[in-house]
């Protein structure tokens, strides 16, 4: 009796295994935009991050991801499915994983800072995590080793989290990083810090990177960039921009960095990401 029943039990798990591995197979019918979110050891705490999967995804198949800053700003994902939606349905990009990774927007220190128009804003745990500048001049630990603990939430956790999640076994080409203004600036650091963990840079109106101040290593193969600031963007975003120009130059690189007429504006900046989207992803 007792090894009929085992049989039994064997014979349900069995369903249920199967079923469960069909159901993350699946094609979707649909594509789909949700958050979900990890417990991050560097951080201590839980972090949220937007999810877009193309309409028929089958983590059988191999996709690009792009992993993205500022998830919190576009939780609705209006822009970004019915972008992605859009290009991959007329076949201009080929199908396409999106991570949008969010940010700790709590005050984390009373300290404030004036804004080029007046204004005085607290600094949150976002400043610190996306711009060095703040975190080493902190004398608050918790906040000076702020910006390392979320670049390697960032490098290490979050990507390695979602590509065993979605079964994707993939390189540093098929990785893509998207940021605009403090998202760029962290962006920027990542690429200097961690050259061989993802491909391809889109950093719009980038503010707080501290590239000039990094180390750029001969021999070192750095990610491509596409770089994009505005015309009527403070002048530290041009300088920031030639000097780019000339080091990649120097160091045999492939970088696009562009000005814009304008500012520091969402309108433009997603025009940017389509436009520059749809060449690296393009539909070969």
């Amino acid at each position: 009796m007792r090894i009929k029943i085992g049989i039994i039990l064997i014979g349900i798990l069995g369903v249920l295994i199967t079923s469960c591995n069909s159901k993350k197979t699946a094609n979707l019918s649909k594509s789909e935009f949700f958050t979900d979110s990890i417990y991050s050891k560097h951080l201590n705490e839980y972090r949220k991050h937007n999810v877009y999967l193309p309409k028929g995804f089958d983590s059988k198949n191999k996709y690009s991801i792009i992993y993205a800053t500022d998830g919190h700003e576009i939780k609705s994902g209006n822009f970004y499915k019915t972008t992605l939606d859009s290009l991959i349905k007329n076949q201009i990009i080929k199908p396409v994983i999106l991570i949008v990774s969010h940010s700790n927007n709590k005050i984390a220190d009373s300290t404030s800072i004036t804004l080029g128009n007046g204004n005085k804003v607290k600094l949150g745990f976002r400043n610190f995590e996306y711009i060095n500048d703040y975190a080493k001049t902190s004398k608050d630990t918790l906040l000076a080793n702020r910006f390392k603990n979320h670049m390697q939430y960032f490098s290490n956790e979050l990507i390695s989290y979602v590509e065993n999640k979605y079964n994707q076994k993939l390189n540093k080409n098929d990785r893509y990083f998207y940021g605009v203004s403090n998202g760029a600036g962290f962006g920027l650091s990542l690429l200097n810090t961690y050259p061989s963990k993802i491909g391809t840079y889109l950093c719009f109106s980038t503010f707080g990177g501290d590239v000039q101040e990094s180390a750029w290593k001969d021999g070192t193969d750095y990610p491509k960039l596409h770089l994009q600031y505005g015309s009527e963007e403070p002048f530290f975003l041009k300088e920031d921009a030639e000097f780019l120009k000339s080091k990649y130059n120097e160091l045999n690189l492939i970088a696009e960095i562009n000005e814009f007429d304008g500012g520091h504006d969402y309108k433009i900046w997603n025009d940017k990401f389509i436009e520059i989207v749809s060449m690296e992803l393009a539909v070969e």
